[in-house]
């Protein structure tokens, strides 16, 4: 087939601005894609050995405001590691950024990334791709060494698994000023999440400025005191709280969307409103007065259905609205309880309301909220997006379902099969409050435990039938912060298991391998310490080998502990730390291990005594002093 001449100068024009040597991948000995440490994994990727060693001084092409966006990222990257860059929209470059990709499979946020021995180029449809190609190109470099940037040879061509992935940060329980929002922001954008979900109201705390009704943040943004511990007895009587401005609000949206990230608010209602009531006492469905909770735990005191409070509902949507310029708000919906359906039964304004529609119970009611909420919201021109206590029979169209209790992808199905695109927020796979490991040595979270392993081998897709996948948008993390009361707990709890999320939400599921995956986290390991981010260090894993026999072993991931069962006389621990640069300390009497406890420098060689259990613990201690907890290996002679 013969191209019209316009098409043939157009490739041609578009050929001449990427170096010869990026075209087709130079030929040579290929690596394996784990020694390239990507996270997420890229759907088709081939590396070299060969590297392109980056000369000092480069030239940048980017000609439209998405390339030029990219264009400044990637100065400032390579700034940082020493080269001066220079950002042009014509001429000759060793790095080529187009946003022309012309090809559908990539979508909005697919990209191509070619690097050959004499320069770059990176290709998307859209500044989305492009931005996530520059993600892809910054791990090529080693982040440990920022004066190492010669870099290897890759051909890769990507696009994600789902549309909506999402993390979710609850400001509310504790208030984190615009800095941390941000550097939380920043982490969530370089593996390639698009959603900022941002729980700005609850019961302990009204979070976002509304200057029609200023007790919102006047009375409402503060406490009298802060659950310790989880113990709802014990309150530290200290006053807490602040609020963000509509200036600040701004500020983070802005930066969100430099990076692609959409911000979608949530006020919640009808309940998880205490904080409200407290400002503005008509709100409630029950006489007042009402204080901004200091405890963990719901209200049982939801809104009124009278026309103030509507009004009310509408200014602050409305205000959200303005403030927010993405498609989706979200409006809770979820967790009124049954005492709070007591309560709508002795309020005068829902018998009222009831006895007018002909209602029965007081379920109807919570019905009406959300679906006259989501319509406001429609009427905006926006999506409403609700958590998924709301019945599906009485959610109106277009409405948007975040499924987060056990069962969320059966639970999806059934939202799915009335017509609403779902999002899974699975609250025992994706809530990153809870444990980590054994939680002796975990900070104090709000229940239960999901290990890095468990999140990396969840499906949001499980239980949704292929004819139903078209309405899954994706996949959301939590982080729910009634005791994460600092921003280095914060990011303890969201490190590594952010790398999880974004895998399982990014990379085709027959490409998911869990030990691969860890591989890979060594060098993130190194970007997370080198951009100044807090994690949680692993435990060292433990692995035994019998000398001329056999060993059979249980792993007990909740303890951190391998219980192995041998005829061997004698073997060799083999301990391995996946931070590099941490060192290992470890112990054969079943102590805790210190920076005092023997050095592992190599397999450990070991003899058994049937009924004497060999126990063997150990920590990881990195360069920043952070202590992984102890892991334990058991061996046991079964020799008579």
């Amino acid at each position: 087939m013969r191209l019209p001449p316009f098409f043939a100068v157009a490739i041609v024009s578009a050929l001449a601005f990427i170096p010869s040597a990026t075209r087709a991948a130079e030929p040579g000995r290929t690596i394996s894609v784990t020694r390239l440490g990507l996270i997420p994994l890229p759907r088709h990727v081939t590396a070299y050995a060969a590297r392109w060693h980056i000369p000092m001084t480069v030239r940048i092409t980017a000609t439209d405001s998405a390339q030029r966006n990219v264009a400044d990222f990637l100065q400032r990257f390579l700034k940082k590691r020493g080269i001066a860059a220079k950002i042009a929209s014509t001429g000759p470059a060793q790095i080529m950024l187009s946003t022309t990709a012309a090809d559908a499979r990539l979508g909005r946020e697919g990209y191509r990334l070619e690097v050959s021995g004499n320069g770059a180029a990176l290709s998307a449809n859209s500044g989305h791709g492009l931005f996530y190609a520059l993600q892809t190109f910054e791990e090529l470099f080693n982040p440990a060494q920022g004066t190492d940037n010669a870099i290897h040879q890759v051909t890769i061509t990507d696009w994600p698994r789902y549309r909506w992935r999402g993390m979710l940060l609850d400001c509310s329980r504790h208030f984190f000023p615009v800095p941390v929002v941000e550097k939380f922001i920043r982490v969530a954008a370089h593996y390639k999440l698009n959603v900022f979900h941002w729980h700005l109201t609850d019961d302990q705390g009204w979070r976002i400025q509304i200057p029609q009704y200023p007790l919102l943040t006047k009375i409402g943004a503060w406490r009298a005191g802060t659950e310790v511990n989880g113990n709802p007895n014990d309150i530290d009587h200290q006053r807490y709280g602040g609020y963000y401005t509509d200036a600040q609000i701004r500020q983070i949206v802005a930066y969100a969307q430099r990076r692609y990230v959409e911000v979608v608010p949530e006020i919640d209602i009808p309940g998880h409103c205490t904080a409200a009531l407290a400002a503005y006492p008509w709100l409630a469905a029950a006489k007042g007065p009402f204080q901004v909770r200091e405890t963990w735990g719901i209200s049982n005191v939801p809104l009124t259905p009278s026309r103030r409070t509507f009004h009310f509902l509408d200014t602050v949507f409305g205000d959200l609205v303005s403030l927010f310029p993405g498609q989706y708000i979200h409006l809770g919906g979820d967790e009124v309880s049954g005492k709070a359906m007591n309560v709508w039964e002795h309020d005068p304004v829902v018998r009222k309301l009831m006895q007018s529609k002909g209602w029965e119970t007081p379920s109807q009611i919570y019905d009406h909220f959300v679906r006259k909420m989501v319509r406001f919201i429609a009427e905006k021109g926006r999506h409403g997006v609700v958590w998924n206590a709301q019945p599906a029979r009485s959610l109106p169209a277009g409405a948007v379902v975040e499924c987060w209790t056990r069962d969320s992808s059966g639970i999806a199905r059934a939202y799915a099969e009335k017509g609403h695109d779902v999002i899974i927020a699975n609250a025992v796979k994706l809530y990153f409050d809870f444990y980590q490991g054994d939680r002796k040595y975990e900070p104090h979270p709000t229940e239960g435990l999901t290990t890095l392993r468990e999140m990396y081998g969840f499906d949001p897709s499980s239980e949704l039938p292929q004819s139903l996948r078209n309405r899954l948008l994706g996949v959301e993390g939590c982080l729910w912060t009634e005791f994460v009361p600092t921003a280095r707990h914060l990011f303890y709890q969201l490190l590594p298991r952010e790398m999880a999320l974004a895998e399982i939400s990014w990379t085709p599921l027959k490409d998911q391998h869990y030990s691969d995956f860890v591989k890979r986290t060594t060098r993130q390991y190194l970007w997370l310490r080198a951009n100044g981010y807090n994690f949680r260090v692993p435990p060292p894993s433990l692995h035994f080998v019998g000398t001329g026999g056999h060993a059979t072993f249980i792993r007990n991931p909740y303890r951190n502990l391998i219980d192995y069962k041998t005829a061997c006389h004698s073997g060799f621990v083999h301990i391995r730390e996946p931070v590099p640069d941490a060192v290992i300390y470890y112990t054969l009497n079943g102590a805790i291990p210190n920076a005092r406890s023997f050095r592992y420098v190599g397999p450990i060689h070991v003899r058994l005594i049937p009924g004497h259990p060999l126990q063997v613990r150990s920590v990881a201690i990195d360069t920043s002093e952070r202590s992984s907890a102890p892991s334990r290996l058991v061996v046991q002679s079964t020799r008579r």
